[in-house]
């Protein structure tokens, strides 16, 4: 019997995870807004007319979700609904690159040895400490579009190698690209079909290239870690 490929199977994981927080963002929000009598429109526009103070909020409660290690895919989904694709797809890396780079000073002068005895033994940690050492940037960048570990927890155990910093939080926002604008794309077409009954073929544009520039990249990843094996 043929054995099946991690990185595929992660793949698929991570691609059925993206379905079921849009789906279930989507059941929420049309619950909100035609069983709550419009209360998801409401909430837009009083989002929009608290001008920067609202995407600031929501960013420094994306920050402090990430270094409590909570999952950031909810977040993002729920960004595309609130302040539309772009705006919310902005917002999400920004969230993730402060909560990140605070993970990582935190995992790396705080909580390195309380890691490295609780991860010691994983064998994803292992693998990430030996390849770290001689190709950084590919294993990041390998992590990062297809992560075995929940991103929050990756940023404590990258911040327990000896990676540094610049390399880790480049490869970690850039690659985080495509799948984020993937989430906010869908969480803005579902605002617009829930709240207007419309369909923004450019947008849905935007999310079928992500898409398939997510399935291109885990292919290729899939095949550079075949090559190397």
């Amino acid at each position: 019997m043929e054995k099946k490929h991690p990185v595929k199977h992660y793949s698929k994981k991570m691609i059925l995870h993206g379905i079921i927080m849009l789906l279930f963002v989507g059941a929420v929000s049309l619950a909100i807004e035609h069983w709550g009598e419009g209360h998801l429109s409401a909430l837009t526009d009083w989002i929009q007319a608290r001008g920067n103070f609202a995407p600031f909020l929501f960013m420094l409660i994306n920050v402090i979700g990430m270094v409590l290690i909570i999952p950031q895919t909810l977040f993002t989904v729920v960004a595309g609904v609130l302040f539309g694709a772009a705006k919310g797809t902005a917002m999400c890396l920004t969230g993730m690159a402060v909560g990140s780079s605070l993970s990582f000073f935190l995992g790396r002068f705080v909580f390195r040895e309380r890691v490295i005895k609780r991860f010691r033994t994983d064998p994803n940690f292992m693998k990430m400490e030996m390849l770290s050492r001689k190709h950084p940037i590919k294993v990041l960048a390998l992590s990062r579009i297809v992560p075995v570990v929940p991103y929050p927890v990756a940023n404590y155990l990258w911040a327990a190698t000896g990676v540094r910093f610049l390399p880790y939080i480049v490869m970690s926002v850039l690659c985080l690209v495509p799948e984020t604008v993937f989430l906010t794309t869908g969480g803005h077409l579902l605002s617009a079909g829930v709240r207007k009954g419309s369909l923004d073929l450019t947008m849905l544009g935007v999310l079928v290239a992500a898409a398939l520039l997510i399935y291109f990249l885990v292919r290729a990843v899939r095949r550079s870690i075949e090559a190397d094996e």
